[in-house]
């Protein structure tokens, strides 16, 4: 019989992003998600994954990294538990494709 072991959903999903082994992690720890990075960031200390850490200052910034890590076709993941953050860097990428100047994400 195999050992079962009890985990937080947070530990729950850093061990999951361990499995993917993302290329990038973009990580601000906010509210209620700031277990993930800190969890992740023990794997990418003890050599577990060889993922590039990144520890930006907001949503947007960890946004901005993932999207840049992306372009560069790397995996990338991002640590935020801020739903809106998708749908204002959607709109930015909307206005800049079709060159309209109705966003105010950054305002």
């Amino acid at each position: 019989m195999s050992i079962r072991e009890r985990l937080s959903g947070n530990e729950a999903v850093a061990n999951a992003m361990r499995q993917i082994n993302p290329d990038v992690v973009a990580a601000f720890p906010i509210t209620p998600s700031t277990e993930i990075p800190q969890y992740f960031s023990s794997f990418v200390a003890n050599g577990t994954v060889g993922t590039e850490f990144v520890p930006v200052e907001s949503e947007h910034s960890a946004m901005s990294a993932c999207i840049g890590a992306e372009a560069a076709r790397r995996k990338s993941n991002d640590c935020n538990i801020c739903k809106w953050i998708i749908i204002n860097v959607g709109n930015d990428l909307y206005s800049i494709k079709f060159k309209t100047s109705n966003s105010n994400v950054f305002s």
